[in-house]
């Protein structure tokens, strides 16, 4: 298990004859539940959660199979709406009661979206964090595809089979932390540590499998969420700021995110990137988390 000075330690709780970790500070509700994207842990959120903490109850949780949890049963399909039954017997079984704030970056954003969608009475209101949009591989030019990332995330638990993840650490979360270097020591030290760990990507190559699935169950139309507060937050470049059609394409989808709500708004938030933008920008993140929590939204 990895620690974080400063990050609350880990609280595992049984879900059904496996263990999830939760990560919880601060005190308050609604509770704000943070979720990563494909491949991460909760020390994403490790900027983040203290910001919230200040105000609210702040949890992250790692998904099945990644940082401290233990993996699915192989029965189980690693789909977003599995994901969000887990994450619900999670907070059940934690003594936290709904509604909560759902913020969930990337991959993070469909589970959340789903939760709102199918269970909208538990939900106070969604912050999406440069979010993955249901629709992207078929309507965004250029975009890694769902079998894409299968295939990096199988070449890259190949690695982990063969014995020679750990010396590749450094280069994978260059790979997705564009701004690592820029990081406290102690949080880079972390991520590397972190990105070092083979179930990490068998984690995540399983949940790469089944998203085609998730992506499907998550397409909605606008006007689906009601009057749920829903805050889109776009990072302003990806990885190199060059303006690639991927990057030109995003902000149309996470504007229709944000319209899914009649209280739906979309920031893009200055000196972030797609993957960092929770550690670089955990202020705005906390704000928006912030707004909704105190009724500004």
């Amino acid at each position: 298990m990895i620690t974080l000075a400063g990050f609350p330690p880990a609280q595992r709780i049984d879900v059904g004859g496996y263990w999830l970790s939760l990560y919880r500070a601060g005190a308050g509700a609604p509770a704000a539940v943070f979720d990563t994207g494909l491949g991460g842990t909760a020390l994403a959120w490790a900027r983040t959660l203290p910001l919230v903490a200040e105000f609210t109850t702040a949890c992250a949780f790692d998904r099945a199979g990644y940082g401290a949890s233990d993996p699915a049963p192989a029965a189980l399909p690693r789909t977003t709406a599995q994901i969000v039954s887990e994450l619900r017997t999670l907070l059940h079984r934690a003594g936290l009661t709904p509604p909560y704030v759902l913020v969930g970056h990337s991959f993070g954003a469909i589970n959340a979206l789903w939760y709102a969608l199918h269970h909208r009475e538990e939900v106070a209101g969604l912050v999406l964090v440069d979010p993955s949009h249901p629709e992207m591989f078929q309507r965004v030019p250029g975009i890694p595809s769902s079998r894409t990332m299968t295939q990096g995330m199988r070449a890259v638990a190949m690695l982990s089979r063969w014995g020679v993840l750990k010396p590749f650490a450094p280069l994978l979360a260059r790979g997705v932390y564009a701004r690592i270097k820029e990081f406290p020591p102690e949080l880079r030290a972390a991520l590397i540590a972190t990105s070092a760990q083979p179930h990490n990507y068998a984690a995540a190559l399983r949940e790469a499998e089944a998203s085609a699935e998730s992506f499907r169950s998550a397409v909605s139309g606008p006007g689906s969420l009601g009057d749920l507060p829903v805050t889109v937050l776009s990072a302003d470049s990806w990885v190199t700021g060059k303006q690639t059609p991927m990057k030109q394409a995003m902000p149309a989808l996470r504007a229709e995110q944000a319209a899914l709500s009649a209280r739906g708004e979309h920031h893009i938030v200055a000196g972030s990137d797609h993957s960092d933008l929770p550690i670089v920008r955990a202020d705005a993140v906390a704000e928006a988390v912030r707004a909704i929590c105190l009724g500004q939204r």
